[in-house]
């Protein structure tokens, strides 16, 4: 199983010659690209059963309000045939239709993936210029460390919304196959990247709460809230 990033490096012009790590994509042409294509995005009149999902109310609809309002960002969720969720340089996440039809009770496996997405939107990414003087290897690199600040973030994220990570952890150690890759830890490194990151959170609300504790003050002033047609 692979959570898609769908960040394509391009490289320009032909890079030295370097044998890729194994279980990564083979270079073959002087225009490469290192990310995964782009998936077919869905209108949501394509999808009529599902649609509901996506709108303000829908679940997926919240679920990117919410983390678009902690990161500050404003990244757009579409369905998407052939992912289970990727995002590109202008912060579309594609969410795959049929992950989403498997997992559509599942709200902490759907929320681990989206907040995975949207911690890919928070990390920098080289300039084209930069990958150009990359070799392979630190490229195979740059993409790894990626995936890991994603999973670290979606840590973060799960305790900021109010989710255990147990559903993105339990989902990872299902689907992912095989151990390390070229591109991700193997699924139990992985699962304590994730937890790590919500650990890390928990610490953060508890350190605020212990040194801003709730109190209640004397009120002596009252207001109307007028209502401005």
């Amino acid at each position: 199983m692979r959570i898609e990033t769908g960040i394509n490096l391009n490289l320009n012009r032909r890079s030295p010659v370097v044998t890729p790590p194994p279980g990564s994509p083979v270079p073959t042409t002087a225009n490469k690209s290192l990310g995964d294509i782009t998936p077919v995005a869905l209108s949501l009149s394509q999808i009529p059963q599902l649609a509901a999902l996506f709108g303000q109310y829908g679940k997926v609809g919240r679920l990117e309000r919410r983390l678009n309002y902690l990161k500050n960002k404003a990244c757009k969720v579409v369905p998407a045939h052939g992912t289970i969720a990727c995002i590109d340089d202008d912060d579309i996440v594609y969410l795959g239709i049929e992950f989403l039809r498997e997992h559509i009770n599942d709200d902490e496996v759907l929320a681990g993936v989206l907040a995975h997405e949207w911690g890919h939107s928070c990390a920098r990414k080289p300039s084209q210029s930069e990958l150009n003087e990359m070799s392979w290897e630190e490229i195979f690199r740059v993409r790894k460390e990626h995936e890991n600040l994603a999973d670290y973030t979606a840590g973060r994220l799960l305790a900021l919304l109010g989710y255990t990570p147990q559903g993105i952890i339990d989902f990872l150690k299902k689907h992912q196959t095989g151990g390390e890759t070229a591109k991700y830890h193997n699924a139990e490194t992985r699962g304590k990247i994730i937890l790590a990151g919500f650990k890390r959170e928990k610490e953060l609300g508890g350190l605020a709460s212990s040194l801003f504790p709730r109190q209640v003050y004397a009120n002596h002033y009252h207001a109307r809230l007028i209502d401005i047609a």
